[in-house]
C-alpha cells in the first residue's frame, strides 16, 4: 500500500486498489487477510490519495462465497469502510487533496494551509510543517472504534509528535479567527526503551492539571511521576490535562519494555557477538556451527557468502534444537546480510525458511519486490503464519543490506543496517504450535519459491536481541 504515491507520480493518473487481499478464511493468501488489514489497506490507500477495492472471502455452509457470489456480508470491515468515506466527505473534495508522505510507510494527506491528515499502520513519530499564523486543532481518529477525539493543539511551524497506536490517524484544520483554542498537552520521557524492569521519568509541560495513564494499569496526576514497567511489551503512556474551563488535551508516549540483554554484549570484536542463545550460525569460517546440504546450483563463494540463485541449502542437524529453544523461549532471532540484484522476486521469494510447504511453516524470511517481508507462526496466526505477515526496509539492488528480525511474544523488532526500522505488536502469541520442519537457505523445502542473491553472516537465536546490540552487530560486521 505504501507504493501509492509512486504510482501516482510515475503514471500521473488516479490509481486504484481492485484488489489489496480479501477479508475471510479461505486457505489461498489472497483471501484471508482480517478485516483489521483490510481496514488499514482502506485508509493507507486513501492517505495515499489512491482508491481501494473491498472484497469478502469467508467460508460459508452453502458455499455462498461473497467474493463470487454476493449476497450478505459477513465481515467487520464494511462499516468500517464506510465510517472513512463519510470521515473523507467531511474533507475538503478529494482531488484537492495531495499525499505528500512518501513510499516507506509515511502517509499524509494535505491541502495545504487548510487540512492535513496523517495514518499509522505502525507505532512512529510524525513532522508536519504547519504554515500559516493560525493555530490548528488537532483530532484523533480511531479507525476501527469509528471515533473522533480531540486531542489538542498545534501552533504553526514544524510540529512534531508521537503516533503510539497503530490503524490511527490525525487531522489537523485551523482555527477560526477568535475561535477558542483548546489547551496544549505535552509530555516527554527519558527513556522510550529498555530492558524489564523499566524505570521512566516522565515530565510534563504547563501547570494545567495533569492525569497520567501508564498503559500497565498505573496512574498520576503528578507533574513529573517515575514509573516502572515489570513486564515485558510495548505501551502507551497518555497524559490528559484540563484547564479551568474544563477542555482537555492529550498525548502519548511508546514505552518498548524488551527482554534483558546479554551483559557482554559491548565487549565482542568479532562476529557474530554475544552468543547467548545462538542456535544457527555461518559466516564462511571454520569455527560456523551450521552444517549446511547443497541443492541445485547453489554454492559457496569465493568469500564464504551463499550463493543461492537456482538452489537452496539444507541446515543439517538444528532443526531439532532450533525447535526447542524457540518454543522454551517464545523468542526468535534471525540475523543476515543480503545482497541481490533482482527486485523483481515475489512470492515471497525465500531468503530464510523454516517450513515445510507453501502452506506449513514456523517462520520465513522473504523478498517481496524491493521490500523484505517476514511470516511467524503462532496460535493466532495459522499453520502458515498469513496472519503474521509483514514487510519491511528497503532494497537496493547489489547492495549487501545487514538485517536483524527478532520477535518476544506480541512484539516485532527490524533493524536494517543497525537501524531500528519497523516495531510492532500485530503478531500475538507463542511458538506452541509450531512442529518439526526443515531450515532452508534460498528456497520452501518443497521448492518453487528460490530466491536469487547471496548470504553470509548468518545467525540465529532463540532470544529476542534489542537496538543496542543490533547497533553493535552492524558494527561487527562492517568491520569484517
Amino acid at each position: 500500500m505504501a507504493q501509492g504515491i509512486r504510482y501516482r507520480t510515475q503514471y500521473g493518473k488516479p490509481v486504484i486498489y481492485d484488489e489489496c487481499r480479501y477479508e475471510g478464511n479461505v486457505p489461498q493468501g489472497w483471501g484471508n487477510i482480517t478485516a483489521e488489514q483490510m481496514v488499514q489497506n482502506f485508509w493507507a490507500g486513501t492517505v495515499s490519495g489512491c482508491y481501494v477495492g473491498h472484497g469478502e472471502t469467508y467460508n460459508h455452509p452453502e458455499d455462498l462465497l461473497w467474493w463470487a457470489k454476493g449476497g450478505v456480508l459477513r465481515g467487520e470491515s464494511p462499516p468500517r469502510i464506510a465510517f472513512l468515506k463519510d470521515f473523507m466527505t467531511d474533507a475538503p473534495p478529494f482531488d484537492t487533496l495531495e499525499p505528500i508522505g512518501d513510499d516507506k510507510g509515511r502517509y499524509i494527506l494535505a491541502k495545504h494551509g487548510e487540512y492535513y491528515l496523517t495514518y499509522t499502520t505502525e507505532p512512529q513519530t510524525i513532522t508536519l510543517d504547519l504554515p500559516g499564523e493560525q493555530p490548528y486543532k488537532v483530532d484523533r481518529v480511531d479507525t476501527w472504534n469509528m471515533k473522533i477525539v480531540p486531542v489538542g493543539t498545534a501552533h504553526p511551524g514544524e510540529y512534531t509528535f508521537a503516533a503510539p497506536h497503530s490503524g490511527s490517524a490525525y487531522r489537523f484544520t485551523p482555527y477560526a479567527p477568535g475561535e477558542k483554542l483548546r489547551p496544549e498537552a505535552k509530555a516527554s520521557a527519558d527513556v522510550l526503551q529498555g530492558s524489564a524492569p523499566l524505570t521512566v521519568n516522565f515530565s510534563a509541560a504547563g501547570d494545567l492539571a495533569h492525569h497520567w495513564t501508564f498503559g500497565d494499569g498505573g496512574t498520576s496526576t503528578e507533574s513529573n511521576p517515575t514509573h516502572v514497567y515489570e513486564s515485558l511489551g510495548q505501551y502507551v503512556a497518555t497524559l490528559t490535562v484540563m484547564d479551568p474551563e474544563g477542555d482537555t488535551a492529550t498525548t502519548s508516549l511508546a514505552i518498548h519494555v524488551s527482554p534483558e540483554a546479554p551483559a557482554d554484549i559491548g565487549t565482542h570484536t568479532e562476529f557474530p557477538g554475544s552468543r547467548d542463545g545462538l542456535i544457527f550460525l555461518w559466516h564462511g569460517a571454520l569455527e560456523d556451527s551450521g552444517n549446511i546440504e547443497s541443492r541445485g546450483d547453489a554454492r559457496i563463494g569465493d568469500s564464504g557468502q551463499m550463493d543461492l540463485t537456482g538452489g537452496s541449502f539444507l541446515a543439517e542437524a538444528v532443526n531439532d534444537t532450533l525447535l526447542a529453544a524457540c518454543q522454551q523461549s517464545n523468542q526468535l532471532t534471525l540475523e543476515c546480510l543480503v545482497t541481490t540484484d533482482n527486485l523483481d522476486q515475489s512470492g515471497p521469494a525465500r531468503i530464510i525458511s523454516f517450513s515445510n510447504d507453501i502452506t506449513h511453516r514456523n517462520f520465513t524470511f522473504g523478498q517481496d519486490g524491493n521490500r523484505f517481508a517476514m511470516r511467524i507462526r503462532t496460535p493466532q496466526t495459522g499453520a502458515n503464519g498469513l496472519g503474521g505477515e509483514f514487510s519491511f526496509g528497503r532494497i537496493e539492488a547489489g547492495k549487501p543490506t545487514h538485517v536483524i528480525v527478532s520477535y518476544f511474544e506480541g512484539n516485532i523488532y527490524c533493524y536494517i543496517d543497525g537501524e531500528l526500522v519497523y516495531v510492532s505488536n500485530s503478531t500475538q502469541g507463542d511458538f506452541s504450535n509450531w512442529e518439526l520442519y526443515p531450515l532452508l537457505f534460498g528456497d520452501e523445502a518443497s521448492g518453487g519459491r528460490n530466491w536469487e542473491g547471496r548470504l553470509s553472516n548468518i545467525a540465529i537465536y532463540s532470544r529476542f536481541v534489542g537496538v543496542e546490540e543490533a547497533t553493535h552487530k552492524f558494527k561487527l560486521v562492517q568491520g569484517e
